[in-house]
């Protein structure tokens, strides 16, 4: 039986989408957790080495999240190609629940982790620390290192490294819209000319975008999920891609090994990633029903560096093994209670309000993803 084509299966709730991000994001708490442990800092999680040194678990990760990003990106604008309503979507889906984060670890810094204790909070620099972070900065390009982090809280060290993620996906939320509003072809058609395009500039012209962006492999992964989304009507990915990307890198193995300490490329690494993360995300999934309708991995994603910091500093020395144990799990709880009670309320507010105001072009499905809306 053929899979189904990537449009049948972001036509509903139906896919495994939210399932792929929530591995993920677990993975980046993986990655975070072994060198952040207080008993080996410094320590490497199983397997980085086996991708170093083209990639680490991390970077994958992220580079998964940033091509499926850049499918529902794309389709939103697609489904309501309106400046405004696109721009609520994106706010809503990533303002609330990363103020509410921000918010609420800050202050149980400051509180717990400092010298001043609560009344550091009377200072202004941790309330222009949530700011800064809620508003992604502005997106600016160089964010200066002291925004990131306060004096005396966890010893100066960053507050929360992986919001820098947010930042260029933010960005990309901008190239989208710029590219949708100049379109002068079908939309679905101008959008797959200018994927290609920017790509092209990207890898082979650096200097063309060197303004704009910095991270050019998430660029480049977000351009392909934009890419892949305008062949969304005839695309179908099953096992049996994901058969020919193994064989694929298997072909190139030796070669590699040749030249690189590792057998690995970049390209086959991610090709087997992405490929693997369409398989699972057009599939039927009868076992995460609940999933398909609730998206943890924002959730996990914005608070589990915090969380790890917290435990690190409260029971050390923890391990590497135990500080992800603990991680998990109370990371796990705080993405829950943020889904439900500030990440989902937030999107169904803010369908209702572009449904009272347009009830022929609002989004007919809820948003998914993390850094989407």
């Amino acid at each position: 039986m053929n899979p189904r084509t990537l449009d049948q299966a972001t036509a509903s709730h139906d896919n495994g989408f939210n399932l792929v991000r929530l591995v993920c994001a677990t993975l980046v708490v993986v990655f975070h957790a072994f060198p952040m442990n207080s008993a080996r800092p410094g320590a490497s999680d199983p397997v980085s080495p086996l991708l170093a040194p083209h990639t680490d678990l991390g970077a994958l990760a992220v580079g998964v999240f940033f091509l499926i990003s850049g499918i529902f990106i794309s389709q939103s604008w697609e489904r309501d190609p309106h400046l405004g309503r696109y721009v609520l979507r994106r706010v809503a889906r990533i303002v609330p629940g990363l103020f509410v984060c921000l918010l609420v670890m800050t202050v149980l810094a400051v509180c717990l982790f400092s010298g001043t204790g609560w009344r550091g909070l009377l200072d202004p620099a941790p309330w222009r620390y949530i700011f800064g972070n809620t508003v992604l900065h502005w997106l600016r390009y160089i964010i200066p290192p002291e925004e990131l982090k306060l004096p005396g809280v966890f010893s100066g060290e960053t507050l929360n490294g992986p919001l820098w993620t947010l930042y260029w996906e933010g960005r990309m939320y901008v190239v989208v819209a710029l590219v949708g509003l100049s379109a002068a072809l079908p939309l679905r058609t101008w959008m797959r000319g200018a994927a290609l395009f920017l790509l092209a500039a990207a890898n082979l012209f650096p200097d063309v975008l060197s303004g704009y962006i910095w991270e050019v492999r998430l660029w480049s992964l977000f351009l392909t999920g934009m890419l892949i989304h305008t062949l969304g009507r005839d695309l179908r990915i099953g096992w049996r891609h994901v058969a020919c990307a193994l064989a694929l890198v298997a072909l190139d193995w030796t070669r590699s090994q040749a030249l690189t300490p590792n057998p690995l490329t970049w390209f086959g690494i991610f090709l087997v990633a992405g490929t693997l993360a369409l398989t699972v995300g057009t599939a039927r999934l009868p076992f995460a029903r609940h999933l398909q309708r609730h998206d943890y991995s924002y959730g996990i994603y914005i608070y589990h560096w915090p969380v790890l910091l917290a435990l690190r500093t409260a029971f050390a020395p923890l391990g590497h093994w135990r500080l992800l144990a603990l991680g998990l799990v109370v990371t796990g709880v705080l993405a829950v209670l943020s889904w439900h009670f500030v990440e989902a309320p937030a999107l169904r507010a803010i369908r209702r309000r572009l449904r009272r105001a347009s009830p022929s072009e609002g989004d007919q499905r809820q948003p998914a993803g993390l850094h989407q809306g």
